[in-house]
């Protein structure tokens, strides 16, 4: 039952269950439930292989064409599934094939997409939560790093056939079976393990000099930071998109760019702020809003200690400096 399922994994599989409109069928692990009528046919299998990590079974054809709308949280996944499975997925479908071994990762949000009429969809998915890497027993920081970027990066159909085959054989008999969840755990480990040497093989450098991906790493907070520093962004936010711990993501980032996240922060929005003081008649209440402080006060306060001197101050010394040079 949905009940035997990590609440926190409920958004991976639950709206596509209701949408489908899928009835819950008895099972001894998980949550098993199907449909068959003049609508579709269709069975969906959930099992939580601890808090971070669910595997999922789908089959299904629909008669008629029907938009899922999804609002999963952050996540990662390795999955074999057919291409019209695949097709909505964020990977390349140029490289799509009958049987599709691939990974990707999934950020939080709204996800929306149709399936259309006599289309087979079947898919065996191992999907993990930002928290399930740093439970990985015997693991650097650096190699989990390397098996997320190698997990998020990874073109179509790159994976070992081996991957394919451990994910499949996960199937829905097991929701039944008396030994089903021991199972489950034990091939989730198996393709962890393999995915975790495939990455290491793949990784140019030696693991041991973790150079490229700190490097990596640093410059994805730089990007993001850069990009939505008008947001409410947070240093917790921001290792929450890049699975990694938030004192990781300090260390690496301060040996990276010389100062520590929230400092880089601030000096973005600062110097945002002090090109809109100077190129438009925007009022201090406005530009604080528009390089993400909640309160004029915070964002006076913020402008005062970077500079010296208030946003107002600021302004009437860039109009005196224009005067004086014209």
């Amino acid at each position: 039952m949905i009940s035997d399922v990590s609440s926190n994994l409920h958004t991976f599989f639950v709206p596509q269950m209701e949408q489908l409109g899928m009835k819950e069928q008895p099972s001894r692990h998980g949550s098993l439930s199907m449909r068959d009528d003049e609508f579709g046919r269709g069975l969906l299998w959930a099992h939580s292989i601890g808090e971070n990590c669910l595997y999922t079974f789908h089959e299904f054809s629909i008669n008629e064409q029907t938009r899922l709308v999804e609002f999963p949280d952050d996540y990662v996944c390795v999955t074999s599934m057919t291409d019209c499975s695949a097709r909505l997925c964020p990977v390349q479908s140029r490289y799509l094939r009958e049987r599709n071994i691939l990974s990707f990762r999934q950020k939080g949000g709204a996800v929306s997409f149709d399936l259309m009429p006599n289309e087979y969809h079947r898919s065996y998915t191992l999907c993990m939560t930002p928290n399930f890497f740093d439970e990985l027993p015997g693991l650097t920081d650096s190699e989990r790093e390397t098996l997320v970027s190698y997990l998020c990066s990874c073109d179509t159909n790159t994976h070992s056939s081996e991957i394919g085959d451990a994910l499949e054989s996960m199937g829905h008999s097991w929701a039944m079976s008396v030994g089903g969840a021991c199972f489950c755990e034990g091939r989730m480990k198996e393709i962890v393990a393999r995915l975790l040497d495939d990455a290491i093989k793949a990784n140019c450098d030696d693991p041991r000099e973790p150079s490229t991906e700190e490097k990596r790493l640093a410059r994805e907070a730089q990007m993001m930071i850069d990009a939505r520093y008008a947001e409410k962004i947070t240093l917790q936010s921001i290792a929450n998109e890049l699975f990694v711990g938030r004192t990781r993501l300090c260390e690496v980032f301060r040996e990276q760019m010389g100062l520590c996240v929230a400092e880089y922060l601030r000096d973005v929005r600062m110097d945002e702020a002090r090109k809109l003081l100077e190129t438009t008649d925007l009022k201090a209440a406005e530009i604080s809003r528009l390089v993400g402080y909640a309160h004029q006060s915070s964002f006076t306060d913020a402008f005062r200690r970077q500079f010296g001197i208030t946003p107002s101050q600021w302004r009437d010394n860039n109009i005196q400096s224009k005067v004086a040079s014209s």
